[in-house]
């Protein structure tokens, strides 16, 4: 039998539900997948949550296109009524499915993080001459009105446009080309545009990192598995990949660098990928990291 983790919280919320024109459910059953990548050009933010026994006006709002959509996971204190229930993501609705399963409704929604503002807002303009492709990315950014923010890291976000750059089409088209061509790469998670250098990560390898080991929630042994990641287009060397699975964490971030401390691992890694997964009454919840090590540190 899997171990129940105990004081396990959750929260997941479609549309707005202060209004009516949403729901909030955190104690019916939900079995959750949530994949994130350091960078969006070769792999998109998504979830996969389902719902068991959702009432039929519940479902009934989930007829509306692309409704905004957030879930929040973690941990009661033991200590206190406090808690360290955060988002892990957030984004729209993109497909839904109800099926019976026995005597209970399950539904699934399946959701993309930025869906809408990545993939359906056109932009025609053009940067003027000067800019640096920081500021290529934070025009494309103020065009898309649910991504707050900006964070930006790296050398290559400074490089001079001296032609000016044309935007032309949707964001993420603009942003794949982006990236291939000045050696970034970029995300879009929790409603904030990140960027940041491809062999370098959106924080700095020094003492305000996140430290993983087995106090802070590693559980089995980190591995090395067949590298799938060049280091940039110049360097097509394939990196070696550690992955290492740890107790739900919902502060690690893709493109991130985290300090990992393990007999034979201990050193600096940047978070390539991760995915969070469980189900609140019966498995564990876990998040499975795959991170490569930091050249730059």
């Amino acid at each position: 039998m899997p171990t129940i983790q105990i004081n396990r919280g959750y929260s997941l919320t479609v549309g707005d539900w202060k209004t009516g024109d949403g729901w909030k459910v955190d104690t019916l059953q939900v079995s959750f997948e949530i994949s994130k990548s350091s960078n969006n050009k070769d792999s998109t933010n998504s979830a996969s949550i389902e719902v068991t026994n959702l009432s039929p006006e519940q479902i009934k709002i989930l007829e509306t296109d692309y409704l905004a959509a957030e879930f929040y996971a973690g941990y009661y204190s033991t200590s206190n009524s406090s808690s360290n229930i955060n988002r892990i993501f957030a984004g729209q609705v993109t497909s839904v499915t109800t099926r019976k399963n026995g005597t209970d409704i399950v539904t699934q929604l399946q959701m993309g993080s930025g869906y809408v503002e990545l993939n359906y807002n056109v932009l025609s303009k053009l940067v003027s001459p000067g800019k640096t492709v920081k500021d290529v990315f934070e025009e494309i950014r103020g065009s898309m009105p649910g991504v707050a923010r900006g964070v930006y890291n790296g050398t290559n976000i400074n490089n001079q446009l001296i032609s000016g750059y044309p935007l032309m089409g949707e964001p993420r088209r603009i942003m794949d080309k982006l990236s291939s061509t000045y050696q970034v790469e970029y995300r879009v998670d929790d409603n904030v545009l990140y960027v940041n250098d491809i062999v370098g990560g959106i924080n700095e390898a020094d003492n305000s990192a996140l430290v993983i080991n087995q106090e802070s929630g590693l559980v089995d042994i980190p591995y090395l598995v067949q590298g799938d990641k060049k280091r940039s287009s110049a360097d097509p060397i394939t990196k070696p990949v550690t992955q290492f699975r740890m107790l739900l964490n919902p502060d690690i971030m893709p493109g991130e660098i985290i300090r990992l401390e393990y007999p034979g691992f201990t050193g600096w890694y940047k978070v390539d990928s991760l995915r969070h997964s469980g189900s609140y009454r019966s498995n564990d919840w876990y998040t499975e990291v795959r991170c490569s090590e930091n050249v730059k540190a």
